[in-house]
């Protein structure tokens, strides 16, 4: 019963990939669990074999240009939720993620984000997404001002599914405080500066079964949007998989941008991005924080890292500068 859980967790991260594999590129990363062989030989043997038949085909990467092969492999930081566990059905995510502004060139792109998935019968083609989170992303909208995004799929980013409200999908409520792809301002100045942050909260409805977006900007939440459930096949009922935390990348030719404040995690509060009052939301609404450490993602910690959870935080980052 272990292998075969640890085996359903290497099913769903490889779906988890997919939002990148989708945009062209080859992800290869490396799970940091102490003393675990067998769920690296999952995760390297299993997943890597999964991802290796995959090819691109997402109209939406073509139509966007992100899914050229100009652009090299995204460094990746995340906390991953277990899979094959008595936990497995997830009904919604709480963080506060503190924002920050860099300047970016064309062809770079930084990016802190929820992941929201259910890997679905096995098939790529059921893979179900929702992303929600903030952004830094000339290549999209023109300047290096962090952005509100949203993103969601129903078929692994192949016929279905776009970023913000570029096609049918994500409703904005009336008299929200913020639309996809708005920019947020201002931003954080540390070490000196207060931090400024964002509070996202997404969670299933459990009357219609519509997946809300809340958010709040140094204040408490409130609902700007959802999607509905009948964008979604196996998102409709739950979710099977949750993440967070961020990634960056960049066309071949140049350096990866910095990754949330720009310091890696070893600085703690003073100077890295965080993570805070981390928490699931359960079928009914009730929400309780996140103290146990969940499995921890880094594609190069040189680079960009992440910290173990402790009371519901955790700190992630790092300066950029790399390429491959």
């Amino acid at each position: 019963m272990y292998r075969l859980n640890l085996l359903r967790r290497a099913i769903a991260l490889c779906f988890f990939y997919h939002a990148f594999q989708a945009r062209g590129v080859r992800f290869f990363p490396t799970i940091e669990e102490e003393n675990n062989s067998l769920s690296k030989d999952f995760v390297h043997g299993s997943a890597k074999q999964i991802l290796k038949s995959l090819k691109s085909n997402s109209t939406e990467a073509l139509t966007s240009g992100q899914g050229s092969s100009s652009w090299d492999d995204p460094y990746f930081v995340a906390h991953l939720t277990h899979s094959g566990g008595p936990n497995d059905n997830y009904y919604g995510l709480h963080a506060i993620m503190d924002v920050y502004g860099h300047e970016l060139k064309h062809g770079q792109w930084s990016s802190t984000t929820f992941w929201i998935n259910h890997a679905g019968h096995g098939n790529k083609s059921s893979y179900n997404a929702i992303q929600v989170g903030w952004h830094i992303n000339p290549d999209r909208y023109g300047d290096s001002h962090p952005h509100f995004y949203t993103r969601w799929t129903r078929d692994n980013y192949d016929a279905t599914g776009c970023y913000n409200m570029d096609c049918p999908g994500y409703i904005r409520v009336d008299g929200a405080v913020i639309a996809p792809g708005d920019a947020i301002h201002p931003v954080s100045n540390v070490p000196n500066g207060p931090r400024q942050s964002i509070t996202l909260r997404v969670l299933k409805d459990k009357k219609s079964g519509d997946w809300w977006v809340y958010y709040g900007f140094n204040k408490i939440p409130t609902g700007v949007g959802y999607f509905p459930r009948s964008l979604f096949s196996y998102l409709a009922e739950k979710a099977d998989g949750m993440q967070f935390g961020a990634f960056v990348k960049s066309k071949k030719a140049l350096p990866t941008p910095p990754m949330g404040s720009g310091a890696l995690p070893n600085g703690g509060k003073g100077r890295a991005a965080s993570f805070t009052d981390i928490r699931f939301i359960d079928q009914d609404g009730n929400s309780r924080p996140i103290k146990e450490d969940l499995p921890m993602f880094v594609t190069d910690k040189k680079c960009h890292s992440i910290t173990r959870i402790d009371h519901a935080v955790c700190f992630y980052g790092g300066p950029g500068g790399c390429m491959r």
